[in-house]
């Protein structure tokens, strides 16, 4: 099973429904931003994410977008900033 990039958003309305989609979500790859993931992982392990997530949002008033990026585009990515340094992350995660 191949591995790709994901970029996932995520606009939640409630605030124990945001804490708990982001914690799914720390399980999975490294924040870029506070509603903003990115995860390198296969599509299994994807699809457990997306599981996890549909159990816990509301999809009346939540919203979740799941970008598959081919490494061509992902080595495009330029960041700039204060944190640019720790989006180059490259750590393993445990997935739960």
């Amino acid at each position: 099973m191949e591995s790709g990039h994901w970029l996932i958003v995520y606009d939640i309305a409630d605030d124990k429904r945001l804490r708990k989609t982001a914690k799914i979500m720390q399980s999975y790859g490294w924040r870029v931003q506070k509603s903003v993931f990115e995860s390198f992982a296969d599509d299994a392990t994807i699809e457990a994410l997306k599981a996890r997530v549909l159990k816990v949002i509301d999809q009346d008033e939540d919203f979740v977008i799941f970008f598959s990026l081919c490494e061509r585009d992902w080595q495009k990515k330029e960041s700039y900033g204060k944190n640019s340094k720790s989006l180059e992350n490259n750590d393993k995660f445990v997935i739960l």
